[in-house]
């Protein structure tokens, strides 16, 4: 539906704060991925979602109770019935690391010109980040088929998961490039 939904910290519950527009259901896509930037009082959120054309990230002004405006800060990402990702993470430097997948064709994973089957990394505002392993470009790691998970551990290490085929998940210790 693409309803976004607030879950007061001291319990009770959810509210419906807004809804992210564009966003189209299928298959694997739809609403795929929220994340908050860290501090008390964010004043903008990141969804991902599949669109009518593509799978796509933008910002989305907050008011501490509600969505605002939605601003396109990534677009052009591969979409498919299956294998779209979606996966949104917050890094400790300030910037946005993006969990795609490969969109179903295996090769564009692995191609450096291609947003699918990636960890993309921009900033807040949707550049590329600095100190990428391919200066100019969003993509942080290659080669992947369907991040579902991205996360730091206590040592400050950037960790995604997989699903495989069938059985075969996947925990990968992410390296740049």
């Amino acid at each position: 539906t693409g309803r976004v939904k607030r879950i007061p910290a001291d319990g009770g519950p959810a509210v419906t704060v807004g809804r992210v527009r564009g966003s189209v259901p299928q298959g694997e896509g739809g609403l795929l991925g929220l994340a908050v930037p860290p501090g008390p009082d964010p004043s903008y959120v990141f969804a991902y979602y599949t669109g009518a054309r593509d799978n796509r990230v933008v910002r989305i002004a907050w008011d501490g109770s509600r969505l605002g405006r939605q601003t396109p800060i990534l677009t052009g990402i591969p979409k498919n019935t299956y294998h779209d990702g979606g996966r949104l993470l917050v890094g400790p430097d300030s910037t946005l690391f993006i969990g795609t997948g490969d969109a179903g064709v295996p090769d564009l994973a692995q191609d450096r010109r291609s947003l699918a089957g990636k960890v993309l990394r921009i900033t807040f505002d949707g550049r590329p980040a600095p100190g990428n392993p391919f200066p100019g470009s969003p993509v942080y790691t290659l080669g992947h088929r369907n991040v579902q998970g991205l996360a730091f551990d206590s040592a400050g290490r950037l960790w995604a998961s997989e699903f495989g085929q069938n059985d075969v998940d996947e925990l990968n210790l992410l390296r740049p490039g």
